[in-house]
């Protein structure tokens, strides 16, 4: 106890422990999620899936035309839908296509649920990373994923929205979109943010205490 006494009292030690700290648990959660997948691939439960178009059931779409390597698909209203009704045997990291929108697509959002006969809810979305050439990217939360529903665009009123599936499949778990081994351990640009804020927000808190608890015992001596 003295010694870690010692330690805290030197100049900058509270800081650069709270750091420490930080880097450690990052790096434990890194593990932690790099084993995790390691176990559903082993499992057989993190593998990639080429879901075509016309298995996902439509709202708000119509087909077009489509043929067996693209699907044609029209809007019929304002909220147009493909839902995936059951993903519950196996583990969906991420979701990908490649689309050509004729017309304005604005607003595109993948909804997903955690358990069954859950609603689809705003807090349970995400929105995608465009990849450039029309293909997109969205990554899930590492939680139990019972059923999707992709949101592909939002058109304006009165006006519909051509969409190209080609191919005219969606991916889950695509190789390409599914991380390294090392990238489980390398921080998005908001990570590294929250890496630099909080253990410095917890240096400041717990610098405070210290000097309330100080002031404390030198009233009761």
């Amino acid at each position: 106890m003295k010694t870690l006494q010692r330690w805290v009292s030197r100049r900058g030690a509270l800081p650069l422990t709270c750091y420490l700290v930080a880097a450690a648990l990052w790096l434990v959660l890194g593990a932690v999620h790099w084993s995790s997948d390691a176990l559903a691939r082993s499992a057989g439960t993190l593998y990639e899936a080429d879901i075509p178009v016309a298995d996902w059931k439509l709202a708000g779409l119509q087909d077009n035309g489509s043929t067996a390597d693209t699907a044609l698909l029209t809007t019929t209203d304002g909220d147009p839908q493909m839902i995936l009704e059951d993903v519950s045997d196996m583990v969906v990291r991420t979701l990908s296509y490649t689309v050509a929108f004729e017309g304005d697509a604005r607003e595109m959002c993948l909804y997903y649920t955690t358990k069954i006969g859950e609603d689809y809810s705003q807090d349970r979305r995400v929105f995608p990373q465009a990849l450039g050439e029309g293909r997109y990217l969205y990554t899930l939360p590492r939680t139990s994923i019972v059923a999707l529903r992709l949101d592909p665009c939002s058109p304006d009123e009165n006006k519909t929205v051509g969409l190209t599936f080609a191919p005219g499949t969606i991916s889950l778990n695509a190789p390409e979109t599914l991380p390294a081994v090392w990238q489980y351990f390398v921080p998005s640009w908001y990570q590294a943010f929250c890496l630099v804020l909080y253990p410095a927000l917890a240096a400041a808190a717990l610098s405070w205490l210290r000097a309330v608890w100080c002031a404390l015992r030198r009233k009761t001596a």
